[in-house]
């Protein structure tokens, strides 16, 4: 068994590199993706656990992007020994970006009669990875709200009050500084991207033909229908179908390790057809 969509405390997770290595092993699953957004920081931990555990742990990062006014994720897979310095640069201006929003966040919070520490609230989050979750963590100590998914549903997500938007790469961008770095793009849970099936298609369409070279179609949100029209879409445009869990530990807790969609595993084979495409990327470049 496998997983190929995962987090951990350097970016929004609740467990560390090593703790999600163990519970992956503890579980049974052969392989698992660390795919944490904007940040690579977490892997040489995980890579090293995974060797000491037998877990094949593949080096990925999780990138936020946009494409005409479309904003949806990127996953890089196998990322070659060490990012570009390039891709480390464009990373790092994601994650002070995403400390700014943070504090905007917070200061709307404040507007709306619902003060928090920010010294407290950025100790709460490990490897100085904070997010939305974070905050609504803090919301929930506070009192503000019962739990973190009433703080997202009535402040935090899309649109409601506390919402500050976050700074996207352009969809061209993303893709050329990932196989620069010898990674493999892979569009995240397009089930859940705000378009249409025409949309959708442009999208997956228009990435192809930039280098990307997967879709996930096996993803808990995805019902069975649209996981029929993801592998339609990774049909049409020679893509290798994936999947993964987006797993948080708790931050997300009806998210399990190693499920796909439908409650089920993440086929082995995607795994397999990502690393052949890698090993032939290497030997191009080789």
């Amino acid at each position: 068994m496998i997983d190929l969509h995962t987090h951990t405390t350097y970016s929004d997770g609740s467990q560390t590199p090593t703790e999600l290595v163990e519970e992956a092993a503890a579980i049974g699953l052969t392989a698992i993706a660390v795919t944490d957004h904007d940040t690579v920081d977490g892997l040489p931990e995980a890579l090293a656990a995974g060797e000491r555990l037998g877990v094949d742990v593949i080096p990925g990062v999780e990138i936020n992007l946009e494409h005409d006014r479309v904003t949806m994720d990127m996953l890089g897979y196998f990322l070659a020994g060490m990012p570009t310095d390039e891709l480390k640069r464009e990373l790092a201006d994601l994650r002070a970006y995403r400390d700014e929003r943070n504090a905007r966040m917070v200061e709307r919070l404040a507007e709306l009669g619902m003060p928090l520490d920010p010294l407290a609230l950025a100790a709460a989050g490990e490897n100085g990875a904070v997010g939305r979750p974070h905050i609504g963590e803090a919301m929930v100590r506070h009192g503000y709200v019962s739990s973190i998914n009433e703080a997202f549903d009535l402040y935090l997500r899309r649109g409601a009050p506390a919402w500050v938007d976050r700074r996207r790469l352009a969809l061209g961008r993303a893709l050329g500084l990932l196989r620069a770095s010898g990674a493999l793009p892979v569009l995240a849970h397009p089930g859940i991207i705000r378009t249409d099936d025409a949309g959708l298609n442009r999208i997956v369409r228009d990435a192809a033909r930039a280098g990307m070279v997967g879709i996930e179609c096996y993803y808990p949100l995805h019902d069975r229908e649209t996981v029929r029209r993801c592998l339609g879409l990774a049909e049409r445009y020679a893509l290798v179908p994936t999947g993964g869990s987006d797993y948080h530990g708790t931050v997300k807790p009806k998210a399990r390790l190693g499920v796909g969609s439908l409650g089920g595993p993440v086929p082995d084979h995607a795994l397999v057809d990502l690393r052949c495409l890698a090993e032939d990327q290497l030997e191009r470049l080789a």
